[in-house]
């Protein structure tokens, strides 16, 4: 169960680590740390309103959401810019599970296949990705955006994205803006029950 309320109790100290970390991308160098920090500021975030010990938990609580569903539906309706960046992000998509492209085929597979033969071995080897159910050109639901984006910062946090590759920075920094903007437009840490 999602409590924002829990969020306004929390110890001041705790809550406003939290809002530090959010809001300091202007200090950060590379768009990489931003995420990393507007990251762990979220997942503080969410820990403390959903009260649940491991990230796959508090996505599902977030992902299924009712009152993040209608504010980011809101925000597509409302806002052009933030709907633009979407579609940016969205057409970088799927994403690849890269844990799992490593144990299914090997670490170098990125190295020693061309984009439509690994494309082919995901297929083949049901390597795991995201969004699950998006259609190229479609408009991504609450669900697959958190999803994929979930996606993309543990590929980031455990070292298999690189700011020297242009897909992997222009995904990080298309996370960064849209976590970012979604946090800042709906106010959503100051919400309560």
């Amino acid at each position: 169960m999602v409590t924002f309320s829990n969020f306004r109790v929390l110890n001041p100290e705790s809550a406003d680590l939290a809002r530090e970390l959010i809001n300091a991308d202007a200090q950060e160098r590379s768009a990489f740390s931003s995420f990393m920090t507007l990251w762990m500021g979220f997942n503080g975030w969410m820990e403390c309103v959903t009260d649940l010990h491991t990230d796959a938990q508090m996505i599902a609580a977030f992902a299924n959401h009712v009152r993040l569903t209608d504010a980011y539906d809101a925000l597509m309706e409302q806002d052009a810019d933030f709907r633009s960046d979407i579609s940016t992000l969205a057409s970088m998509w799927p994403v690849l599970n890269v844990r799992d492209v490593n144990r299914k085929l090997g670490r170098d597979a990125f190295r020693n296949y061309g984009d439509h033969e690994l494309w082919v071995a995901v297929a083949r080897e049901g390597i795991k990705h995201e969004p699950q159910g998006w259609i190229a050109g479609s408009i991504p639901t609450w669900q697959q955006l958190l999803r994929t984006i979930y996606c993309i910062r543990c590929n980031l946090f455990h070292g298999a994205k690189s700011p020297q590759g242009f897909r992997d920075h222009h995904l990080v920094v298309g996370c960064d803006k849209v976590l970012r903007t979604f946090i800042e437009r709906t106010n959503c840490l100051e919400w309560y029950d």
